[in-house]
């Protein structure tokens, strides 16, 4: 099932795409006085919430880079915030945040979140600085679930160093996470959602195999093998970037080259080029690393039979990608949707947010998305990902 939400105008980027009809607009100012009301109410609510804090977790507070002090604790508006920890089977202990409404009576759905593939944190605690944080934000704030994030080893307050990590330290790290998140008091464990975001969206099915699994949802992931999608990845990259077509064929041969030794012949980027040298002037990442993690990480990710986890999934999916992601292609998320309707007919559900890049951003044209330049936040993307989840979690 496809939805394409919102208005196709790329230029509309400050309105939400589900806009209000027209008889909620006549009622505008009455609202808008009820709104100052409510706006008075809840910020002394608000106030009245307990600060965020880890007084009793063990792992240390990361320092903050402009005081040199342990860095502040991430505050949502209408949540209480709470900093933890898990250890991995691996031996890692990561940093797990965990928001919820105060108050809330019985036990709760669970929501964790795994996160992308860079070694930036999940948590934005002077205030999130782009698409995703803020979409983590609103998901938190807009869902009555327990909202569970955790940073993968060797990022934000994690132990490790994510440069030298590779994916099963990280899937380490989320199956701990979620085994915590479940021993939870105000959990209701037969209610847990995996939310995968970017290369998290691979994940998400393949840890639903491990646990008992109401629901699941990504946004802006993969469904192919590792290969298929890097080389798609490529061609796009190239080809917004203005490269001449004949150049862009020549290339793609040798990318073919280039990631068959490196990701199936486990060869790092260094040795490849060693082994073949015609190959160098396409290379424009490190000897050892791609994207900031070590070579391990991807032929790892390379070995995982994504589309085998998905075609195992029996539950209720959201899959949301941006019209304007070259990041991650539509193709993946298409299948996703296919797989998983095989089974149960509109089961999964497909979200193509209009001129969204991977980065829950707003752009003009595939160009500007791909330069990151102007972009708004397609907060509308949020909603649509908040509204499917009171619905099916």
């Amino acid at each position: 099932m496809l939805t394409r939400i919102g208005s196709r105008n790329p230029h509309a980027e400050g309105e939400l795409m589900n806009a209000e009809s027209t008889d909620r607009k006549s009622r505008g100012r009455r609202r808008a006085v009820v709104a100052l009301v409510l706006a008075a109410v809840s910020s002394v609510w608000i106030c009245a919430l307990p600060p965020a804090h880890a007084a009793d977790d063990p792992l240390q507070r990361r320092a903050d880079r402009r005081t040199g002090g342990s860095l502040s604790y991430e505050q949502i508006a209408g949540r209480v915030v709470e900093y933890g920890s898990a250890v991995s089977a691996r031996g890692h202990r990561v940093r797990t945040i965990t928001t919820r409404p105060p108050n809330a009576p019985g036990r709760l759905p669970l929501i964790v979140f795994l996160p992308w593939l860079s070694c930036d944190s999940i948590e934005s605690p002077l205030g999130p600085t782009d698409g995703w944080l803020r979409m983590l934000h609103a998901v938190a704030s807009g869902e009555d679930a327990v909202f569970v994030r955790v940073d993968k080893p060797g990022v934000g307050d994690s132990e490790g160093d994510c440069s030298k990590t590779d994916l099963e330290d990280d899937l380490a790290a989320y199956r701990a996470a979620i085994r915590r998140a479940l021993e939870r008091p105000d959990v209701d464990a037969s209610r847990l959602t995996l939310f995968g975001g970017s290369i998290g969206g691979a994940f998400a099915p393949l840890l639903a195999g491990e646990f008992k699994v109401h629901s699941i949802a990504v946004a802006g992931g993969i469904s192919r093998t590792w290969s298929e999608h890097i080389l798609g990845h490529e061609r796009r990259r190239l080809t917004l970037s203005g490269a001449a077509p004949a150049a862009i064929n020549t290339a793609m041969r040798g990318f073919v080259d280039f990631y068959a030794l490196y990701l199936d012949s486990h060869l790092t980027p260094a040795e490849v080029l060693a082994r073949r040298p015609d190959l160098k002037p396409l290379w424009y990442d490190a000897p050892q690393h791609q994207y900031g993690r070590h070579a391990r990480y991807f032929q790892e990710v390379q070995a995982q039979n994504v589309e085998a986890a998905w075609d195992s999934v029996r539950v209720p999916t959201l899959v949301v990608w941006g019209e304007y992601d070259w990041i991650m292609g539509r193709a993946d998320q298409e299948r996703i949707v296919e797989i998983v309707n095989a089974h149960a007919p509109a089961l999964a559900h497909l979200i193509v947010v209009p001129g969204m890049n991977h980065h829950f951003e707003r752009f003009a044209t595939p160009v500007e998305a791909f330069r990151e330049k102007g972009g708004t936040y397609a907060g509308d993307a949020a909603e649509a990902i908040i509204d499917w989840l009171r619905r099916n979690i």
